[in-house]
């Protein structure tokens, strides 16, 4: 569990002259009075790996001294505007350059396990202008900085910039009072800056190339959307990664999306982008990495959905022996799970499969040329379709639950695989596949709330088979146990008719 404390940070920076002031921030919407004045001296230590990874990832790692928050910060992106910032208090027992294992580990995606060193010395000035309410409280900190940043040069010595900037953070206001302030500085002609942080001014040309997520044209190839769609989904493999790390809700899901995505792909449309050996290698470690988290995804969603079937069924005996019996077993599973998802975060075989990914979309870029046709799009995706509807009509034909269990699991990845292939090249037709994809997720939801019938059944049968010495956990165990088989029985006639409206819909985006 982290021992970092983490805030939000939502703030704005401005481009501001050695002769512009700030203009006066008094009657902003919430504020009492006038801003409160102070005065700060702070020193950063920016750290980097020798290409700049942290900060190509907007990611930046600093030790500061002065101020109130004096110690170690590392701030992650987290939308518009803002980012997330965990804090460590220096620790006394390491060397004031050492990186804080804590950190070092958690950047261990972005990083490739490179080694994070110093990159830039950053000095700051700092006149502050704090906007308080009626009960003192910050709404939000309006700040001038005069920065003096040394950036140490090959051989001797170092490169010294110095600037002015104005910084607004907010705080316990609302956007109401953000976007206020923005107007003001903005009509006393204070422009916003295009520098996202003060390293990456500090840097300047040494980031100069930083890779930029393409934009998607009208009439962009193929090749050029799975390319964009490849990048974009390998940078939220990384995010969620952090998000695992942080043990942060749903980023396991998100990081297992993220890698199917990427392997569906691959598995459609990747022998047009590069040689077969090297797709199928990827989608095997792909596919391995989704595996490895499995059981923790698997514990997360079966522990919350089992307690919530039994939250509604009042008719079963000794509820509370019953959940008591769940949390059990579930944290049980919990022990286990998530530091076996973190030993397969931290292996080998997972930085190579991440350096692979990156190499693969380099090497694409790079060729200029490849890719599937538009043509070849729509016969791949017609292909798909034939296969999902192969699938639901055996499923539809199975004799046995235990057939059906495993037909309509295959149903279901296809199905994934058909939705995936028509997302990475939704430009080609942006509103039919719009439409697909909303149908798409209500078959997939039927088939999604099937696997996890099927896959809660095993479970309620595990803890049976544990439960020798509690026949009053079992029979409620039974009862949940008979619950998800009527469930999977109600949602096996509605497959075929939830696949005939989503093939409808995914037909109309190869016409």
């Amino acid at each position: 569990m982290s021992t970092a404390t983490s805030v939000s940070e939502v703030e704005r920076k401005y481009e501001a002259g050695s002769e512009q002031q700030i203009p006066s921030l008094s009657g902003l919407p919430g504020v009492d009075g006038e801003p409160l004045l102070d005065s700060i001296q702070l020193s950063a230590l920016y750290y980097d790996t020798g290409e700049l990874l942290l900060l190509r990832a907007g990611i930046t790692l600093r030790r500061r001294e002065g101020g109130d928050d004096a110690g170690w910060h590392l701030k992650i992106p987290a939308g518009a505007d803002e980012r997330t910032e965990l804090q460590l208090a220096p620790d006394a027992e390491l060397p004031e350059t050492e990186v804080p294992r804590e950190f070092a580990e958690l950047l261990t995606a972005v990083t490739r396990g490179a080694a994070l060193n110093p990159v830039a010395l950053i000095s700051t000035d700092r006149e502050r202008q704090r906007l308080v309410d009626a009960a003192g409280t910050t709404l939000a900190e309006v700040v001038s900085d005069v920065v003096i940043a040394a950036v140490p040069e090959t051989g001797t010595g170092s490169d010294e910039r110095v600037w002015r900037e104005i910084e607004v953070e907010l705080g316990a206001g609302d956007r109401n009072l953000f976007d206020a302030i923005d107007s003001r500085l903005t009509d006393a002609g204070i422009a916003r800056s295009d520098a996202p942080s003060k390293l990456r001014r500090a840097l300047g040309d040494a980031v100069t190339g930083t890779p930029r997520p393409a934009r998607r044209k009208k009439g962009s190839t193929p090749r050029t959307l799975l390319l964009e769609y490849l990048a974009a989904q390998k940078d939220s493999l990384v995010t969620a990664d952090l998000g695992v790390r942080r043990n942060l809700e749903e980023s396991v899901h998100d990081l297992r999306v993220s890698a199917r995505r990427i392997r569906s792909v691959l598995q459609v449309y990747g022998s047009s982008l590069r040689d077969q050996e090297t797709v199928d290698e990827l989608i095997v470690e792909l596919r391995w990495v989704g595996q490895a988290l499995g059981s923790a995804r698997d514990t997360e969603v079966q522990w919350s959905r089992l307690v919530d079937r039994l939250g509604g069924a009042e008719e079963i005996p000794d509820r509370e022996v019953v959940r008591a019996r769940l949390d059990e077993y579930f944290s049980g599973l919990a022990a286990t799970a998530r530091p076996a998802a973190l030993a397969a975060l931290n292996s080998q075989r997972y930085l190579d499969l991440l350096a692979g990914l990156d190499t693969f979309l380099v090497a694409v870029e790079a060729s200029g040329d490849g890719g599937p046709s538009k043509k070849a799009v729509t016969k791949s995706l017609r292909t798909l379709s034939k296969s999902v509807r192969k699938r639901v009509r055996k499923t539809a034909a199975a004799t046995t639950r235990a057939e059906r269990d495993e037909l309509t699991h295959r149903a279901r990845k296809r199905a994934k695989r058909m939705r995936y292939a028509i997302e990475a090249t939704r430009s080609l037709a942006p509103k039919a596949s719009d439409r697909a994809q909303t149908k798409f997720k209500g078959f997939q939801d039927v088939l999604g709330e099937y696997q996890d019938a099927v896959v809660a059944r095993d479970h309620i049968l595990a803890m049976v088979a544990e439960d020798q010495h509690s026949a009053e956990s079992s029979l409620g165990l039974g009862m949940l146990l008979q619950r998800e088989l009527d469930r999977g029985d109600t949602l096996t006639p509605l497959v075929k008719p939830e696949w005939k409206t989503a093939r409808k819909a995914a037909r109309k985006v190869w016409k």
